[in-house]
């Protein structure tokens, strides 16, 4: 797994590629809960580079939207592959989550 943090439109985009599993998450979570705790809102997570999540991943996204939401800020996941999507429709996470079909429509919004 790869994670790079970029501005795009004067936004925090969260580029993950690569494989979500459980031996990823605790670097996922680290980069993700240190976005948090600087309440960096609007995050915007692009997961279009990402093959496979699994609950471990899943599991740190939840918990970064719920730090998310005790400062009222936003986490919006933008281009999922459809294969990770089935994941997040499995789980019913993608009536929880904020999720775009790409950046721009995440930027946009």
């Amino acid at each position: 797994m790869k994670i790079e943090v970029i501005d795009y439109k004067g936004k925090k985009v969260m580029e993950v590629s690569g494989e979500i599993d459980m031996h990823a998450s605790p670097s996922l979570r680290k980069e993700l809960m240190s976005l948090v705790s600087k309440k960096t809102t609007p995050l915007l997570v692009d997961l279009k580079g990402v093959s496979y999540i699994d609950s471990s991943g899943i599991a740190t996204f939840v918990e970064g939207l719920k730090g998310m939401m005790a400062f009222g800020g936003k986490l919006k996941l933008a281009s999922i592959p459809a294969g990770v999507m089935e994941i997040f429709n499995f789980s019913k996470l993608d009536k929880v989550f904020e999720i775009y079909g790409d950046l721009d429509d995440a930027v946009n919004s």
